[in-house]
């Protein structure tokens, strides 16, 4: 019985770490974000930057695991949302090709939080 309590109180631990791996992941994500957004804000090619940010997201999913990545995918394409794209502020997107391209960054980056995590991470493949 006594080591029964000792391995819930690990699994408390590895539990506690995997929460604080993926709220840290996902600050990262959208840190990134927020920084890709004010220098490049100005530029013609900017619906292109949440696919060239899928990069960033595989590297998340890497490092801190797929929930990090799941989260961090969802932070980033609503910073780019409401903080790339026109109108600013506002969470719509009125250009198409910006508003396909961060579809795909959610797609892409919740598919590689999945199939490139490391199988310690919080959500498994069954």
């Amino acid at each position: 019985m006594f080591k029964r309590n000792q391995n819930t109180k690990e699994e408390r631990k590895l539990c506690l770490s995997a929460r604080a791996s993926a709220v840290i992941g996902a600050l990262v994500s959208g840190l990134g974000a927020g920084a890709v957004s004010l220098v490049t804000g100005t530029y013609h090619w900017r619906a292109l930057v949440p696919l060239a940010f899928t990069i960033v997201l595989l590297l998340i999913a890497l490092l801190f695991g797929s929930r990090a990545g799941i989260l961090g995918t969802v932070l980033a394409a609503t910073i780019f949302a409401a903080f790339l794209f026109q109108p600013l502020g506002n969470l719509s997107v009125m250009d198409s090709s910006a508003r396909s391209n961060l579809a795909w960054m959610l797609l892409i980056g919740v598919a590689f939080s999945f199939l490139f995590a490391p199988p310690t991470s919080g959500l498994h493949r069954q």
